[in-house]
């Protein structure tokens, strides 16, 4: 293992499941504890068939439903998925970037996750998106000491 590498796992009072994923260790070794991973396992069991943009984002503090405008995730991800996918579940990882003056914020993170019609911009990594009227989506929180958590899209955006 490189000195650098060995350096900021040391450093790092994060559980190892950080650096789970190869772009998780890449930050963990670059930014240190201003960076995280969260796991979420989305799966929504009423949907119509075809394809869809799911957006999956993480923030500091507390969101009781759908973000505003002005709130500033911490991570996000977006991808395509079928609905046969949102049935059995799916599993993504968010790299998580905050200030490194406020690593004690990621302690709680609240987790929302939607589907929308469409495909994934791939220019686009989601971080500014809102979900738009009559989307489905769903809110976790309580991420537990294994970084992980489950969402459950069984909401629609009020339009």
């Amino acid at each position: 293992m490189s000195t650098l590498l060995t350096r900021a796992l040391r450093r790092s009072e994060r559980p190892r499941s950080s650096a789970a994923t190869w772009l998780g260790l890449v930050a963990m070794t670059t930014l240190g504890n201003a960076a995280d991973t969260v796991r979420a396992e989305v799966c929504a069991r009423a949907v119509s068939k075809g394809t869809y943009r799911l957006v999956v984002q993480s923030y500091d503090g507390r969101i009781d439903g759908v973000p505003d405008l002005g709130a500033r995730p911490v991570g996000s991800v977006q991808r395509d998925v079928t609905a046969e996918e949102l049935r059995s579940g799916i599993s993504v990882s968010l790299l998580e970037l905050r200030s490194a003056h406020a690593p004690e914020a990621a302690s709680k993170p609240v987790v929302v996750a939607w589907i929308e019609a469409g495909s994934a911009d791939l220019d686009f990594d989601g971080r500014s998106a809102r979900p738009g009227a009559g989307c489905v989506y769903g809110v976790a929180t309580g991420v537990g000491a294994n970084r992980a958590v489950r969402v459950v899209l069984d909401r629609i955006v009020a339009g």
